[in-house]
């Protein structure tokens, strides 16, 4: 059976800093047509950094949208032509004022696929090295945290960490050490 939507018409509805919403109107496999609510933000890293004794870097930071402070892996939106990777080694120097010497791709995923194209790209950092003079966006208050990765597991398991990149890096990196 096919399943694909036909986009037919589209009409952005707001266009902000961070995001942008799109009506649109799809054709669906039957000949009916519908509306669909689409967000687009941009796409943006998230890092696991570990240290050598097993011990992460996470930020603890109060998130408007779900009115409550979150335990997250650092993350930053990926800046234009910059890779992965660049935007890591930024957002870890930027958050946790640590220099990641080692840098490898995890995985990837949206984070809302029924209505969003965002997609978050999971970056382990390992061999940390402390930063001089970490530079710090000045709309961004964030307390750093630690946990050792066995906690971060455990805490992720009661349900505690409510972040989806977070909880991502979190079973993956779990699931690739138990192999």
């Amino acid at each position: 059976m096919n399943l694909e939507q036909k986009v037919v018409k589209t009409e952005v509805v707001f266009k902000g800093q961070y995001v942008k919403t799109e009506v649109q109107t799809v054709l669906l496999p039957d000949g009916r047509q519908a509306t669909r609510e689409i967000v687009s933000p941009p796409d943006a890293v998230g890092i696991l950094a570990i240290d050598e004794s097993s011990k992460v870097y996470l930020v603890r930071q109060y998130r408007p949208a779900i009115k409550r402070v979150t335990i997250e892996i650092p993350a930053g939106i990926i800046d234009g032509d910059e890779n992965p990777l660049e935007t890591a080694d930024r957002e870890c120097q930027e958050e946790i004022g640590m220099k990641p010497w080692s840098l490898k791709p995890l995985c990837s995923f949206y984070h809302s696929v029924g209505f969003s194209t965002g997609k978050i790209q999971i970056v382990l950092a390992e061999k940390l090295i402390p930063v001089k003079d970490p530079h710090v966006d000045p709309d961004e208050f964030l307390e750093i945290t630690t946990l050792e990765f066995g906690d971060l597991y455990q805490t992720v398991m009661k349900g505690e960490i409510v972040d989806s990149k977070t909880i991502v890096a979190t079973l993956w990196y779990h699931q690739m050490k138990v192999r």
